[in-house]
Parts: structure tokens; C-alpha cells; sequence
């Protein structure tokens, strides 16, 4: 008989969105490039987290019981995550669905933020001393 693990909560998941995002804002703040293995964990790690969450709560529901639920996960999430909130949670399950899409692209959208703010703050900068 197997034991269900329940180290894995969707605090865990948030946790792991909110580390990676902070890494992201300060590698682009410094304007460098991690390592392959780091941008590998910053990006991916999210993703595994909630994947990890996902295939702990379909045990728990009974819903999507295939062979290997989490590798189907991984190949299609973007189709699964929702399909899976619907199934389980009804018409609530897309505030679900959106708040694991946002944990998954997190530290993506971070990036992005965090890289325009400083593009804006150096194009006023530049703005400022030609005295266009």
C-alpha cells in the first residue's frame, strides 16, 4: 500500500513561484545571465511545484486517473490545468486555473516587469541629461 505524501501543498508551489521570481528580479537587475542549471530552476521550477500539487490533489479527488498523470501534465499543462479545475471545482474552478497559470509564469512575467521598469528609468535618465 502506498502513503500519500503531504509535503507537497500549493503553499509549496507558491513558495517556490515567489523564490524563483525574486532570483529573476535580481539577476535582471544586475543584468546578467544565470547559469543554464539556474535559469532551468527558475523557470521550471514553478511548473514542477504546481505539477507536483496537481497530481497529489487528482489523487485525492480521483479525477484524471491515467498511468502517468504527471508526465501528461508536464507535456500539456496548458490544456490540463484548466480542464482539471473545471472537473473538479465546477464554474469556481477557473480562479483555480488562473492562479496556477499565474505560479507557473511568475518568474517569466517578473522578468519582463522588472526589465521594463529599468529600460524606463534609463530612458528618463537619458531624457533628463540631453534636455530633450
Amino acid at each position: 500500500m502506498s502513503a500519500v505524501s503531504d509535503d507537497i501543498t500549493l503553499w509549496t508551489a507558491k513558495a517556490t513561484a515567489l523564490a524563483s521570481s525574486i532570483a529573476v528580479a535580481v539577476y535582471v537587475a544586475a543584468q546578467r545571465e544565470p547559469p543554464p542549471e539556474v535559469t532551468l530552476f527558475l523557470l521550471g521550477g514553478p511548473l514542477i511545484a504546481v505539477i507536483l500539487w496537481l497530481q497529489k490533489d487528482a489523487r485525492r479527488t480521483g479525477v484524471g486517473a491515467v498511468l502517468d498523470f504527471g508526465l501528461f501534465l508536464w507535456f500539456a499543462w496548458p490544456v490540463i490545468i484548466p480542464w482539471y479545475a473545471w472537473k473538479t471545482r465546477g464554474r469556481a474552478g477557473w480562479r483555480l486555473a488562473l492562479g496556477l497559470v499565474a505560479l507557473i509564469l511568475s518568474a517569466s512575467v517578473t522578468g519582463a516587469v522588472v526589465s521594463l521598469l529599468i529600460y524606463g528609468v534609463q530612458l528618463a535618465i537619458w531624457y533628463f541629461e540631453t534636455g530633450a
